[in-house]
C-alpha cells in the first residue's frame, strides 16, 4: 500500500482522521494482498481483498450488490482474520436482496470496457468499416494529451474503470490514484499497473460521491462518463473540495440518459457548462467556445457496439463557489 497516508476515515471526514494499515498477508517486500485499514478513532475497518483496498462507507450494502464476487472473496481468503471479517458480514446479508452488479466481471459491462481500453484490434469488423482509423482509446488519449505535465502533482481519476487514463496520466504526474465502485475493474487496473511495472499509481474501490480523501488534496481530477450515474451538483461540489486552489479538472461525457433508473437531472453541453460556472469552476476558452465530438466505442457483443460522441471540457477551480 503506497498511498495509505492519503486516506481518511469516511466517518470522520471533517476531522480528516487517518487510517492505519494492519497487513494480514504480504507478498514480497511490500505488496499487501490481504489486510485491514483501521480508523484511529472509531475502529471502523476497511478490508484489502486480493490487493484491492475497499473504502466504502456501507460495506454491507456494497457486499449485497455483489453476491458472486463476495463469495469468491470468502473462498479465496488467505488468513483467518479476513475469513472472520467477511463471514461476519455474510451472516448479515439478506439472501433475498443479494444481486450481482453490472460492472463486475460476471456482469454486463466488464468485457466491453476491457475491449475498449486494452483488448481491441484493428482486425475488428466494425473498426475496419469506419472511414478513418479510430482507436477505441481515442477519447482517453485526447484527454491525456491536453493534460499539462506536472512532475510534482497528485492526480485523481474518478470512475477510473480499468485504469487506462490513470496509468497514462502517471507519465505526467508524480502520483496518480484511480477509484471506481467496481471491484473487478479496480482489480484489473491493478493487474495492468503491476504488469507495466508502474510505481507511481494506485487504485482502490471507492465511491466518487464519497471519496476517502481530505480537502484540497489534488492538483488534477479526471471525470469520464459519470454525469448520468450521479447527482452532478453534488459531484461538482465534492470535486471542488478535493482540488487545490486554481487546480484543474477534465470532464468527458456523452450526455447519454437512455438508462435505468432514469436520472432526475439531465444535462447537455450548454446546461452542464452553466452548472460548472455556478459550481465554482472557470472553463478554459477552448472548452467554452464549442461542444466537442470525440468518438468513443464500446463493443457490447460480436455484432453490437455503442458509438458515442463525447464532449470534453477543461476547467480550473476558482477560489469560491459563485
Amino acid at each position: 500500500m503506497r498511498f495509505t497516508n492519503s486516506l481518511i476515515c469516511l466517518h470522520h471526514r471533517d476531522k480528516q482522521v487517518r487510517l492505519t494499515l494492519n497487513p494480514l498477508n504480504v507478498v514480497g517486500d511490500s505488496e499487501c494482498v490481504e489486510g485491514l485499514l483501521v480508523c484511529e478513532l472509531c475502529n471502523t475497518r476497511y478490508p484489502i481483498v486480493e490487493g484491492v483496498p475497499i473504502l466504502i462507507r456501507d460495506f454491507l450494502r456494497y457486499a449485497s450488490n455483489r453476491g458472486a464476487v463476495y463469495g469468491s472473496w470468502l473462498l479465496g481468503s488467505k488468513t483467518i482474520e479476513m475469513k472472520e471479517f467477511l463471514r461476519d458480514f455474510a451472516t448479515r446479508l439478506n439472501p433475498d436482496s443479494v444481486s450481482n452488479d453490472r460492472y463486475e466481471e460476471d456482469g454486463y459491462w466488464f468485457t466491453p470496457y476491457k475491449w475498449t481500453q486494452y483488448d481491441y484490434t484493428f482486425d475488428d469488423h466494425f473498426l475496419k468499416l469506419l472511414k478513418r482509423d479510430i482507436k477505441p482509446t481515442e477519447l482517453y488519449d485526447k484527454i491525456i494529451g491536453q493534460v499539462p505535465v506536472r512532475s510534482e502533482g497528485l492526480a485523481l481519476d474518478l470512475g477510473c474503470s480499468m485504469g487506462y487514463t490513470t496509468l497514462q496520466l502517471s507519465r505526467k504526474y508524480s502520483y496518480t490514484i484511480g477509484i471506481d465502485l467496481s471491484f473487478s475493474f479496480v482489480k484489473e487496473a491493478r493487474r495492468r499497473m503491476s504488469q507495466a511495472n508502474i510505481r507511481n499509481s494506485e487504485f482502490c474501490v471507492a465511491d466518487s460521491m464519497d471519496p476517502p480523501f481530505g480537502a484540497m488534496k489534488f492538483d488534477l481530477v479526471l471525470v469520464v462518463n459519470l454525469l448520468e450515474l450521479v447527482d452532478p451538483t453534488k459531484l461538482l461540489s465534492s470535486i471542488h473540495g478535493l482540488l487545490k486552489p486554481h487546480a484543474e479538472a477534465f470532464f468527458a461525457d456523452p450526455y447519454d440518459y437512455n438508462r435505468e433508473p432514469k436520472p432526475k437531472n439531465k444535462f447537455d453541453a450548454t446546461t452542464f457548462r452553466a452548472l460548472l460556472g455556478d459550481s465554482g469552476f472557470e472553463i478554459f476558452e477552448k472548452s467554452r467556445k464549442a461542444e466537442s465530438f470525440i468518438p468513443w466505442i464500446l463493443k457490447i457483443a460480436n455484432r453490437s457496439y455503442l458509438f458515442y460522441f463525447v464532449d470534453l471540457i477543461r476547467v480550473r477551480k476558482i477560489s469560491k463557489h459563485r
